[in-house]
């Protein structure tokens, strides 16, 4: 009874906390994550209740259309064109860890509070770091798919079951920045083509390979490394000044791309000369999560072999698309 007494004391103190005002704990680790921030306002989050695939279904082909005339025969050729994409819920987790020593030294209820007030932010900063970092990623072992995954640097990948290499249809856009805008293409001109300036051609080529009537990106996830060279064309050129330049306002202070928002992030991939800007077209793209598995806590247990108390945050998602050829990547950026 007193194991089940201090259990429920504790899981009450992490409840109160919750509540309460928070006291400061300065994050000095973990990088922000902008990434889940825009997926949030965008309602890319979407909440599912249990199962243990999503199922996305997708239209490939159209049906057969002709022009006829008095007793012509018409075509009655059955078309399918009709499938689907499968992908598994994921789980993830962040122990949180109280030992009888801390337990004891914080046996009052400000000190409990202070403690558990503490060991929130820390799981919570934990779960959702390794998350953005994860969604700017991609897949290995038990974790989710990442944008690298949805939004590939190379043909022939396999998303939701379906090979894009044999389905071309559901394959992604790509440019590849070096093969296509660097010194062997416009060897006569090298001296033009290295600039910053050719990136803008890039990225409309980009643009253009995904877009088709009203469904075109409306956000590019990169890094400071290639957001840095674009900001540069504007404050180079005087078109713009960004001084007061918030990361996270769709505005005239942040610079965009044909009313496309560029939100940096410190998680997106990045090695020297392979910069690489990702074209998304949300619309097409969620983040499904498991109903009560949404970086939820687990009631506080004591180990057999341990004089302290456990209780998990976990997480229950997966990232998913339904439309990969409205995605696209500008990759073997070279950011000046």
């Amino acid at each position: 009874m007193t194991a089940t007494s201090k259990t429920d004391t504790w899981d009450a103190a992490w409840t109160l906390t919750g509540r309460a005002r928070r006291k400061r704990l300065t994050d000095n680790i973990s990088d922000s994550y902008p990434t889940i921030g825009e997926f949030r306002k965008k309602g890319i989050l979407e909440v599912e209740t249990g199962g243990k695939e999503i199922q996305e279904d997708l239209m490939y082909a159209l049906n057969s259309w002709g022009w006829f005339d008095g007793f012509d025969i018409l075509n009655t050729d059955a078309v399918d064109g009709i499938t689907a994409a499968f992908y598994q819920f994921r789980y993830g987790y962040v122990p949180i860890t109280i030992s009888m020593t801390e337990e004891t030294e914080a046996r009052d209820a400000e000190g409990a509070m202070s403690l558990m007030d503490a060991k929130m932010k820390q799981s919570m900063i934990t779960a959702f770091d390794g998350v953005n970092s994860q969604l700017n990623s991609a897949a290995t072992g038990k974790s989710i798919l990442g944008l690298q995954d949805l939004v590939s640097t190379s043909s022939g990948a396999t998303v939701g079951g379906i090979n894009s290499g044999t389905e071309t249809w559901w394959d992604n856009s790509r440019v590849n920045y070096t093969t296509n805008y660097g010194t062997t293409k416009f060897a006569a001109k090298s001296t033009v083509y290295t600039d910053m300036y050719v990136g803008i051609l890039a990225m409309r080529d980009l643009w253009n390979a995904q877009s088709e009537g009203n469904d075109t990106p409306d956000l590019c996830i990169t890094d400071y490394n290639v957001y840095g060279a674009y900001e540069g064309i504007f404050e180079g050129t005087g078109f713009q000044r960004l001084a007061a330049r918030d990361a996270n306002a769709v505005d005239g202070t942040s610079p965009m791309y044909r009313g496309m928002k560029i939100l940096p992030d410190r998680d997106a991939p990045y090695t020297a000369g392979n910069g690489q800007m990702r074209f998304l077209t949300t619309k097409f793209l969620k983040f499904k999560v498991q109903e009560g598995k949404n970086f939820a806590k687990t009631p506080f247990k004591e180990p057999a072999n341990q004089l302290a108390k456990v209780a998990f945050v976990v997480l229950g998602a997966q990232g998913t698309t339904n439309h990969r050829a409205r995605q696209g990547v500008l990759y073997n950026i070279t950011a000046v």
